[in-house]
């Protein structure tokens, strides 16, 4: 009999408990995938672009004067800048929220390149309407909205001089984004928005800068916030990762809210495992006499035991994942507003693979180790 043949037939001996077995690993592991996952998406992705953001040092919520714009361009280490306001929004309804970002078109447009599709027609009539707007593929669809449609918004930061908020818009173009962007917004023109504005008029939520090729992002983070320090508005320059990561910690930790629930699942489904694998074992006891009355080595023993244990982890990961997988492309689109990049993506499935070896080590170890242990007298005396 092959190894192989004896830890299937180990494993199909009590099938119940090993189907939950596998069930509980499954579930573990599904939480964790689709959890994870979720956290990857809320945070914006894997930001791995050297592009800067320069808010309010107080606060990102508060506002920057549009005078900083030219002295950041003229810094000798910055390739490029660009400038926005942005502000939270709803179409027809108060509960039918999106994005809306004013800024300068052409800087705006080279700034996010790397991300977006823009169509070279869009941008140009953009340029031209002073009212114009480009919307997100993910918005247009769902609103039905099309190029030449004239669309209202009500803003919760722009306020006109008569107290309204609300500005009218010419749709001139539908972007798309590139590797799962986000794309529930609206582009507006800055110089419009500006324009009708009664407060906060000539100020910004936040400047983008891309560094030279060659220099550390580091060294303009430092000249910017120099530039700036002691004056009337000193300003925080962060990677576009760590703007990323800070605006959602306003609203809540969700690394930590994640962690919490993965641990509390993966250290009940550790206890239920390695409990099971100790009674399993123990049934097993006079068995084990006999094969080391055969003459296999407490070695053969030991690796039969862990690759049971592995065995049943790799089921229960591969089912999980099947599950997570499913549930991803599921929820992809419902979530998208809030999660833009909701994707199952292979670091996070690496993660899972080391998680799962390392819990099927925890679990195995000390069940093999005290089977090992049993001299072949008492296992055989055993009953």
């Amino acid at each position: 009999m092959g190894r192989f043949t004896l830890i299937r037939r180990t494993m199909g001996r009590k099938p119940i408990r090993g189907a939950l077995l596998i069930a509980s690993i499954a579930i573990a592991f599904f939480i964790y995938l689709v959890l994870t996952s979720f956290e990857h998406g809320f945070l914006g992705g894997e930001v791995d672009s050297e592009r800067l953001i320069v808010t309010n040092k107080v606060g990102d919520a508060l506002p920057l004067p549009i005078s900083y714009y030219d002295k950041i361009l003229a810094l000798s280490d910055v390739a490029g800048a660009t400038y926005m306001a942005r502000s939270r929004a709803t179409y027809q309804t108060p509960t039918n929220f999106l994005g809306l970002t004013a800024a300068e078109p052409a800087s705006f447009a080279a700034f996010i390149g790397d991300q977006y599709d823009i169509p070279a027609d869009a941008l140009a009539r953009f340029g031209q309407v002073r009212t114009g707007a480009i919307v997100g593929r993910s918005i247009a669809t769902q609103e039905g909205w099309v190029v030449g449609q004239n669309i209202t918004l009500n803003t919760s930061s722009f306020f006109k001089a008569d107290g309204s908020s609300d500005f009218e818009f010419e749709i001139v173009g539908i972007l798309d984004g590139r590797k799962s962007a986000d794309t529930h917004f609206v582009m507006a023109r800055y110089d419009y928005i500006n324009s009708e504005r009664g407060s906060d008029r000539d100020t910004v939520s936040s400047f983008g800068i891309v560094p030279k090729n060659g220099v550390r992002p580091d060294a303009v983070i430092k000249a910017v916030d120099t530039l700036f320090a002691n004056s009337a508005y000193e300003t925080r320059t962060r990677t576009e990762a760590e703007f990323m990561r800070a605006f959602i910690a306003q609203f809540a930790d969700i690394t930590t809210i994640v962690r919490v629930v993965v641990g509390v699942a993966f250290v009940t489904i550790l206890m239920i495992v390695a409990n099971t694998m100790f009674f399993a074992i123990r049934e097993r006891t006079r068995e084990i006499g006999v094969l080391k009355v055969l003459g296999f080595s407490r070695r053969f023993i030991l690796c039969n035991i862990l690759a049971e244990t592995f065995a049943l982890f790799a089921v229960g990961l591969s089912l999980g994942l099947g599950f997570a997988f499913m549930a991803v492309v599921f929820l992809r689109e419902p979530l998208r507003t809030i999660v833009p990049h909701l994707v199952l993506t292979p670091p996070i499935i690496l993660q899972a693979i080391g998680l799962a070896v390392l819990l099927a080590l925890a679990t195995g170890a000390a069940p093999a180790f005290n089977a090992i242990r049993v001299p072949p007298n008492a296992a055989l005396r055993e009953r």
